[in-house]
């Protein structure tokens, strides 16, 4: 199985507006069974979970897409027999759940210059997230499309956390730090995770050493700057670390 971690666009892309779909679910999928992302035109938040795409719309509702639908941006990967299995307990809040699962990739190669993928099941006693509506054409800004995002808070859920971590040096490519979604265990509810605690989770983490980075071919791709410095922006719409 493919030991390689695949994206598609790059983060910066997205902030700046280019929510054009640039592979298809089906291709994405033949890369990786587990990830996160969004799809064409900000619809929604992407839930990859074993191996079926999910949508967590703006209005509460998960579904799941096919295999003909876009993805404008998303990372995903496939667990391989060198992955770690772990367990957490008792994580009070989104920071204590970073800092668990930051011990767990300790307890492993820890190489802060790798990529990793998570997926965790289990009970969390709070659960926040949110989601966008999917935008139109002219596009605007990802901050600006997320000040109409939808906000759900849920009590003593049972379900999916997965998400990815990313180096540093890869600022404006994807996010530093943890990126996690959640999917509730009856596929119902689930999206960018604002906020979390954790009761009791068994999970799987993973490093990747090799990045597949899977362009736009729009033409408003090409006149973007992506040079740009938009790590303060992208704090307020995606959080990390």
């Amino acid at each position: 199985m493919s030991s390689v971690f695949y994206q598609v666009s790059t983060l910066n892309a997205l902030m700046l507006g280019n929510f054009d779909g640039v592979v298809t679910v089906g291709e994405l999928l033949s890369h990786g069974s587990w990830g996160i992302g969004t799809y064409e035109g900000l619809d929604g938040e992407a839930i990859i979970c074993d191996g079926v795409a999910y949508d967590g719309h703006a209005d509460g509702e998960v579904v799941p897409y096919g295999n003909d639908e876009k993805v404008a941006f998303s990372t995903v990967a496939n667990f391989n027999e060198k992955a770690t299995e772990f367990g957490i307990a008792d994580a009070s809040d989104m920071a204590a759940v970073k800092a668990a699962l930051d011990e767990v990739r300790a307890g492993t190669d820890g190489n802060d210059n790798y990529w990793w993928l998570v997926a965790m099941k289990g009970t969390f006693p709070t659960m926040k997230w949110r989601s966008c509506f999917k935008q139109q054409k002219p596009y605007t800004t990802l901050s600006e499309a997320a000040t109409d995002q939808r906000e759900f808070v849920s009590r003593d859920e049972e379900g999916w956390v997965i998400g990815v971590w990313c180096p540093s040096f890869v600022d404006g490519i994807n996010m530093p730090g943890w990126h996690l979604h959640f999917l509730s265990e009856d596929k119902k509810r689930g999206g960018h995770i604002l906020e979390m605690s954790i009761g009791d989770v068994s999970g799987t983490l993973e490093s990747y050493r090799e990045l597949a980075l899977i362009m736009p071919d729009n033409p408003e791709f090409a006149g973007l700057d992506l040079t740009e410095d938009l790590a303060e922006a992208t704090a307020k719409v995606e959080g990390g670390k």
